[in-house]
């Protein structure tokens, strides 16, 4: 068996999972409808997300005034890029079953911890939330809503997976899409110093325009 974490792809097209079977990384086979297999297929999409968050936002750097301390300064491409890295830590993780007395190297909580403490930091920039705001604005604010709720996804399917798995896995993914809640925020109270825009939030069980004429003709 490899070791965890070291990948060799020398070859594509191996037909092993031509059957509708995976390897994992202790060389057992799963159905590649596992709840397991699509927690993985999943959080390899958000990934994917994360790559189109990092071209849209390139070389992007927010300078944020903090309450108390300072500024704080997020390098778009560069925060972006070190999820994606841990995507397929991850990925890694959740190929690799639990067994007995292990000692391999586990995803650890202390990411998950790490991004509390910037949520923390983070939140108190942000005008306190009345409503639930409804994902528009620009592109790089609905991708950021787009990897939030694809990393929720992704959550519920890792919960519902009947092996053991690392609960740091899924505490990360949980505090993970809270994060990108916020930077959504961030991002869209950005684009208001340059736009005449509005944070849009829900009215609840209110009647709403549709915006449709119909013109008869004569």
């Amino acid at each position: 068996m490899s070791e965890r974490g070291k990948v060799h792809l020398n070859m594509i097209v191996t037909k092993t999972g031509d059957q509708g079977e995976a390897y994992l990384n202790d060389s057992s086979r799963v159905s590649k409808a596992s709840t397991r297999i699509k927690a993985l297929a999943l959080i390899e999409t958000i990934s994917v997300k994360l790559g189109f968050f990092i071209h849209e936002c390139r070389q992007d750097q927010l300078k944020l005034p903090l309450p108390e301390e300072g500024v704080c300064v997020l390098n778009l491409e560069q925060l972006a890029n070190s999820f994606q890295q841990e995507m397929y830590d991850l990925g890694s993780d959740l190929s690799t079953p639990i067994k007995p007395e292990e000692t391999i190297l586990r995803f650890p909580v202390e990411k998950a911890e790490e991004i509390t403490k910037l949520i923390s930091k983070l939140t108190p920039t942000l005008e306190p939330l009345d409503s639930f705001i409804l994902p528009q604005g620009s592109l790089r604010v609905l991708l950021a809503h787009d990897i939030r709720t694809t990393i929720r996804q992704a959550e519920t399917l890792v919960w519902d997976i009947e092996e053991a798995i690392n609960p740091a896995v899924t505490l990360y993914l949980n505090r993970l899409s809270d994060f990108w809640f916020v930077l959504g925020r961030i991002l869209q109270s950005e684009d208001q110093l340059t736009t005449n825009e509005i944070t849009k939030k829900w009215e609840p069980n209110q009647e709403h325009e549709r915006g449709i004429q119909i013109q008869e003709t004569k």
